[in-house]
């Protein structure tokens, strides 16, 4: 089964970006907008993975990311893919409300750990987006860009292994596993939402 490792955006901030996609929704032809409630931030695309794989592959993920710390984060800037030629996927941002790297270095173990497990390794760089639209026909993405300015934040406490079937819908998501992030360091506990 199709398999990939992600974040799931925490309640605040997937109110947030529904609102947002529904006003453009409204605003762009062209784009067949996906559902918010399924929404997520992917850390790690796993592809095709065997029974054998899944089952020694779980006890990696749970290590890997029991060392990552939890991050408070909100909607950023958002775009398109590709970024040159006729838009095809539109996004959103995603940044770490202070500056840090905990997601990017989340990111980061777990594709060394796919890559131990004999995993092909991703070589795109980690982009931390929500894909939000695809485009039906050619669409107005420029235009969206400005449309977006987050005003809440909220917490990942978990990375989530997913099943991905797709169908003539869309894909449909199953949750597999959760895997618990480190609470966060000293001080930032106060700071929680």
């Amino acid at each position: 089964m199709r398999q990939f490792l992600a974040a799931e955006l925490p309640g605040a901030v997937r109110r947030e970006l529904e609102g947002w996609c529904g006003t453009l929704a409204r605003e762009l032809a062209g784009w067949r907008f996906l559902d918010p409630a399924s929404a997520h931030l992917t850390l790690r695309f796993l592809g095709e993975v065997g029974a054998e794989r899944d089952r020694a592959a779980r006890p990696v993920w749970r290590q890997v990311v029991a060392c990552g710390r939890t991050v408070r984060l909100r909607l950023a800037a958002p775009g398109a893919f590709p970024p040159r030629g006729r838009p095809r996927v539109l996004w959103a941002g995603i940044e770490e409300v202070e500056p840090g790297t905990a997601l990017a270095a989340l990111a980061h173990e777990l594709e060394q750990a796919a890559r131990e497990l004999g995993f092909p390794a991703e070589l795109r760089p980690f982009h931390p987006h929500v894909t939000v639209a695809r485009a039906r026909r050619e669409g107005d993405a420029a235009r969206a860009a400005h449309a977006l300015e987050p005003t809440v934040e909220g917490w990942i406490r978990e990375v989530v292994l997913f099943a991905s079937q797709l169908g003539p819908a869309g894909a449909r998501y199953t949750a597999l596993e959760s895997f618990p992030l480190r609470g966060p360091d000293r001080g930032e506990e106060a700071g929680r939402a």
